[in-house]
């Protein structure tokens, strides 16, 4: 007699109803995470300003372009958009290392949608008095933030600083002082520093050769603004901060705005981690050990915008990272209105998962309690 060995198929136990339930409800789920979605009314409503902000970067880019490269070549390796806002690896002008790839990143006039959008999630409207500080070390952020004030109709209190770290504005004859001198004079923007420093250690460049710090001191003098030559660190941050009381008289600053990363903004290392990139209303208390600019804003309750960590902000607001080709104006997620709402997604997921686990679960109980009744029915007594 031969042996037979039989394979059986066993059902999962899950009712043909339980799965067309479970089918229509990961439908609904889904429909509802789309059509749920939520609406940013910040960007419905200045959309046509963040366009003209972006238009507004694009022309000045197109503008600086061609000064770069009558001072010094562009290199494509470096600057594949052949912007000419991308600087040198070196020069008498770079104080610190850079990031190449973050440099390229803010080759893109999109940039001032970005500022359009985080000013006015400040509170930042047209008439409204902004304080900001910049370096030379992101050109391209500089001039999206000054087009971003410009298109809002906002008015800015000022204060520069020459020097740069690696790939900024740090060819020797064209830093940011030079570059908005000449935005200035075509006429495609109007806002002017209103002092300058050489920046670097200390804010008078301690880290910087004297054939460098001659070098921003021309700057400065051909841009027609004084130099602000702080003796120590404590004294640069208490200048900055009398500048913006002084200069705003009885308007209130609305806004601090900070583009790249200097120490008297943010203090040294150890402290700068406490501030994050984009729109800050409130920072750890540890923040404050240190006196810095942006602690001053902050504990007069005046909310900060810190463009640092240019390529996290770039994935946050939906533009590329290092784009290789030019990139067009009203091009990215920076200009979508409408935006998934993470808890609702996060909380149709648990409903869904826990619905399916419960049918699963009650249909598992109803096999087994079926297969005992049938075993008990199965067993004679015995005799």
């Amino acid at each position: 007699m031969s042996s037979f060995s039989k394979m059986y198929w066993r059902s999962s136990g899950v009712p043909v109803w339980g799965l067309i339930f479970l089918t229509v409800a990961a439908i609904g789920a889904l429909l509802a995470a789309e059509n749920l979605r939520a609406r940013d009314q910040v960007v419905v409503d200045n959309y046509a300003t963040m366009v003209a902000a972006a238009s507004k970067m694009r022309e000045g880019m197109e503008l600086l372009q061609p000064l770069r490269a009558q001072i010094h070549p562009i290199s494509p390796e470096s600057d594949p958009q052949r912007s000419g806002i991308i600087g040198l690896t070196n020069s008498d002008i770079t104080t610190t290392r850079g990031g190449l790839e973050s440099k390229q990143t803010s080759i893109n006039p999109n940039w001032a949608a970005v500022g359009v959008k985080l000013l006015a999630d400040a509170g930042v409207g047209e008439g409204d008095l902004v304080a900001m500080t910049i370096s030379s070390s992101f050109p391209g952020i500089n001039l999206a933030m000054y087009s971003a004030l410009e298109a809002m109709g906002a008015d800015a209190i000022i204060v520069a600083s020459g020097s740069s770290s690696q790939y900024g504005a740090n060819v020797p004859g064209l830093t940011w002082i030079d570059m908005e001198r000449e935005l200035r004079n075509a006429g495609v923007l109007n806002l002017k520093s209103l002092t300058a420093s050489i920046g670097g250690v200390e804010d008078r460049g301690a880290d910087i050769s004297p054939e460098g710090i001659a070098s921003i001191e021309r700057s400065i003098e051909r841009a027609g603004i004084p130099l602000l030559a702080p003796t120590s660190y404590e004294e640069a941050v208490a200048k900055r901060i009398a500048i913006f009381r002084e200069n705003s008289a009885d308007r209130p600053i609305k806004a601090f705005v900070n583009v790249g990363g200097g120490a008297t903004i943010v203090g040294p290392p150890g402290i700068d981690n406490y501030f994050s990139s984009g729109l800050i209303t409130s920072v750890s208390a540890r923040a404050f050990a240190v006196e810095t600019v942006m602690g001053y804003f902050l504990r007069e309750n005046i909310p900060s915008i810190h463009m640092i960590g240019i390529k996290n902000m770039a994935e946050r607001h939906g533009l590329p990272i290092a784009p290789i080709a030019e990139v067009p104006v009203g091009n990215g997620g920076i200009y979508s209105a409408t935006s998934y709402r993470r808890g609702l997604a996060l909380a149709l997921a648990i409903g869904l998962f826990g619905l399916t686990w419960l049918i699963v679960r009650s249909a598992r109980i109803t096999s087994i309690w079926r297969r005992t009744s049938e075993t008990a029915k199965g067993v004679r007594p015995m005799v």
